[in-house]
């Protein structure tokens, strides 16, 4: 793959004619699970010569589509800043999880906008119930927190803190801290290039958020980080989700390649 290639996930119940549909555009599925409603994933570049036809069946069928874009090895390695993106999501922040217990215990609510989801400060370390059950990853996110990244601490000793990047304490209900994870610290933002980028204005605290950026490349940074490690100063997602991205220097994706660590991919950052 010498360029980046946008792959659509596409889910859909599997009936014989579905089945027929797809089979005349060379795309070819089984009768799926009958214990999930015969669910049939599969996915499809859009350099495939069928994707047309494939378009246009996903809009009249009415099928779940999620897409992504697969880089090439060049592209990530030539990039000199890179979004880092979870590829694993482990676990629920705490206390109270059920009720979103964590936001106040983890963050100055002051400005925070419900509606939105926009204005969460932290001001106090994360909740685990325990210590991650880490697998062969090194790095995670906790669903519903999509803009913090937490580690191995032998990751963070070795990866980003020759790189000036500091971490945080994370610790269980009864306030004892974990011995197996650290919270990645990431103080400096910057803003990005947001020409063309769709987005939505909250209707209750008039602040703009950006749909996340998931065809192509990251916007092209507005000015130059000065910290290896660094997110965005504009918040990104839909409905009462709201994040800020977050980007590592090719420095620092090198290291992560070099120390083989699993648990989050690289989109390549625009450059200017």
């Amino acid at each position: 793959m010498d360029t980046m290639q946008i792959v659509h996930r596409i889910s859909v119940n599997s009936t014989p004619d579905i089945q027929r549909e797809l089979a005349a555009m060379r795309v070819f599925v089984g009768k799926g699970d009958p214990t999930v409603s015969r669910l049939v994933t599969f996915e499809v570049d859009e350099s495939h010569e069928a994707w047309p036809a494939v378009q246009e069946w996903i809009i009249r069928r009415k099928a779940l589509d999620v897409v992504s874009t697969k880089f090439s090895a060049s592209e990530i390695s030539e990039a000199r800043w890179l979004e880092l993106q979870a590829d694993w999501h482990h676990g629920y922040p705490q206390p109270n999880e059920l009720d979103f217990g964590y936001r106040a215990a983890t963050y100055d609510l002051t400005n925070y906008c419900e509606q939105c989801g926009i204005g969460l400060k932290q001001k106090a370390p994360f909740q685990m119930k325990n210590e991650p059950k880490w697998g062969r990853n090194s790095i995670l996110q906790l669903n519903w927190v999509f803009d913090e990244y937490f580690v191995r601490p032998e990751i963070w000793t070795t990866v980003f803190k020759p790189y000036g990047i500091n971490c945080r304490p994370v610790i269980n209900t009864k306030d004892v801290e974990l011995k197996s994870v650290v919270q990645l610290v990431v103080e400096e933002e910057v803003g990005v290039v947001t020409d063309g980028l769709a987005a939505e204005r909250c209707p209750s605290c008039r602040r703009v958020k950006y749909l996340p950026v998931i065809r192509g490349m990251f916007p092209a940074l507005t000015d130059e980080p000065s910290s290896a490690m660094v997110r965005t100063k504009e918040y990104f997602g839909s409905g009462a989700l709201a994040q800020k991205g977050v980007l590592v220097s090719a420095s620092i994706a090198s290291a992560l390649a070099a120390e083989k660590v699993r648990g989050a991919s690289l989109r390549p950052v625009v450059t200017r």
